[in-house]
């Protein structure tokens, strides 16, 4: 039991008590229940509700008190690829998965910037940059060193001239973010580093 409530269940039993004590006729004011008692809220106080302290701060919102959590807006990124990565990599395999017929799976390697299409389709996949330690940060995508630690590869995926996805795709999380179409769907495979002489 916190301060707050043992000084509501005191109060709230003074009450009662001196309302069960008075033998004159004169009316006492009836015991209100704990949870009716109005007991100031301090700050740091636990039943405070978060919402009421943000409103109560002039020239604050909750976004400015989660700058990071903005549901709906799309925050555009640029992307810094270091010089650590620069050029240790020429290209990627990619698994292209036919979600109606399995036995259309098939692995693509791509030179980083080229593209291919898929079968029986007009759809074309640009492969753009491979970070191999794939990071986000407030202002862009990069990658924390030339570590495979999260390997990932951006990919434009495009229909009749249509983006229908701009995005990244995951060698250990297929499935974080990724392209959402009812007959493809793409997965990471493995990454081909460039020859160094």
């Amino acid at each position: 039991m916190n301060a707050l409530n043992i000084i509501k269940t005191l109060f709230a039993l003074a009450v009662g008590l001196l309302a069960s004590c008075s033998g004159s006729d004169t009316q006492m004011p009836q015991a209100k229940r704990i949870s009716e008692v109005d007991i100031p809220q301090y700050e740091g106080s636990r039943s405070k509700p978060i919402q009421a302290t943000i409103e109560k701060k002039p020239g604050t919102n909750p976004e400015e008190v989660h700058p990071d959590v903005k549901e709906g807006v799309n925050i555009n990124r640029g992307i810094v690829i270091p010089k650590a990565v620069e050029g240790q990599w020429k290209a990627i395999k990619i698994m292209v998965r036919n979600k109606l017929d399995e036995s259309r799976n098939s692995m693509k390697t791509v030179s980083l910037g080229g593209s291919f299409e898929l079968e029986g389709s007009t759809i074309k996949v640009v492969v753009g940059p491979f970070m191999p330690n794939f990071v986000m940060t407030q202002t862009n995508y990069t990658s924390k060193g030339n570590e495979l630690t999260n390997p990932a590869v951006r990919l434009v995926v495009e229909e009749n001239g249509k983006t229908l996805y701009e995005g990244w795709a995951f060698a250990k999380y297929p499935t974080m973010y990724a392209f959402e179409h009812d007959e493809f769907a793409f997965q990471l495979m493995d990454y081909i580093p460039a020859d160094v002489s």
